[in-house]
């Protein structure tokens, strides 16, 4: 099903943009290959498609080898990274969606999870965009330096496992100005990538086959088989940068690495250090 709708671009303008509305069936004709494998449920709106699935993981529906998959056109309660708001506006504003991914080992062999998520989008979004298209640790995707997608990775379970990540995706598609205001960082969306409305359905599938390729080998081999590619896609590798963390503390130094557990490494005044938290921020000078 096809809508149009006036989108608020700048202050006195509208766009009339294309929508194709998420489609459960349309999505699995994308991916015949894979449309047994996935259990798919699209709302019209929700909280958050994050929670609805840490709410029902443990229903018998979801007891069996499907991995689910829940989308909604509108959050209205979706969150980033350290309990951050996400800003998803109206009809193909975005795409939103979760995945469950269960786990035999426990959450301590997890490390990096999050990391190798990022080089799905980055994969998927290049294949529909072009390769200016990369990623700021540890999972923000980035297209000229303004967030184009970001990723929560919400993890329960117990330490030697068992285990199950809840993976929340959301990528900007059409973004109004009205929405942009209101995020203090740079942004940018894939109409403003590209100059074309894409079909959210196809992108939703390609990434499904993606997650599902990838979480199959870092099932087996761990973050390291990664490395070297997700080191490939990050935009700040060799900067300088400032490493902001929770408390408000801070440290300066240049990107080196990414150690196999997925933290960052610095060359910092003190030496080569590595941290598993904090937001990159590039410096002012020097860079």
């Amino acid at each position: 099903m096809l809508l149009y709708i006036s989108c608020l671009r700048k202050f006195d303008s509208f766009d009339v943009i294309k929508i194709n509305l998420l489609n459960r069936n349309k999505i699995l004709e994308f991916i015949p290959c894979y449309s047994k494998i996935f259990n798919i449920k699209i709302f019209n709106i929700i909280d958050s498609t994050n929670n609805y699935l840490l709410n029902k993981f443990d229903k018998s529906e979801y007891n069996n080898n499907l991995i689910v998959v829940a989308a909604s056109e509108i959050q209205f309660n979706g969150r980033g990274r350290e309990n951050r708001k996400w800003y998803g506006g109206t009809l193909g504003n975005t795409l939103t969606f979760s995945i469950l991914w269960r786990f035999e080992k426990g959450v301590s062999s997890l490390s990096g999870l999050s990391l190798v998520i990022g080089i799905v989008l980055v994969r998927v979004l290049r294949s529909f965009s072009d390769s200016n298209i990369y990623l700021k640790w540890p999972n923000d995707i980035l297209h000229d330096n303004s967030k184009l997608a970001g990723i929560l990775v919400e993890l329960r379970g117990k330490i030697h496992g068992p285990s199950f990540a809840v993976i929340g995706i959301g990528i900007n598609f059409h973004l109004p100005f009205s929405i942009k205001s209101h995020i203090q960082q740079k942004v940018t969306d894939l109409f403003q990538c590209t100059g074309k409305v894409h079909d959210r359905n196809e992108i939703l599938g390609a990434l499904l086959v993606q997650l599902y390729i990838v979480l199959s080998d870092f099932v087996k081999y761990g973050f390291s088989y990664f490395k070297n590619e997700w080191m490939s896609y990050h935009a700040y590798q060799g900067k300088n940068v400032t490493l902001l963390f929770p408390d408000n503390k801070s440290v300066v130094g240049v990107v080196d690495d990414v150690n196999d557990d997925g933290s960052i490494c610095l060359i910092t005044p003190n030496g080569k250090q590595s941290y598993n938290t904090g937001n990159i921020s590039m410096r002012l000078k020097n860079n």
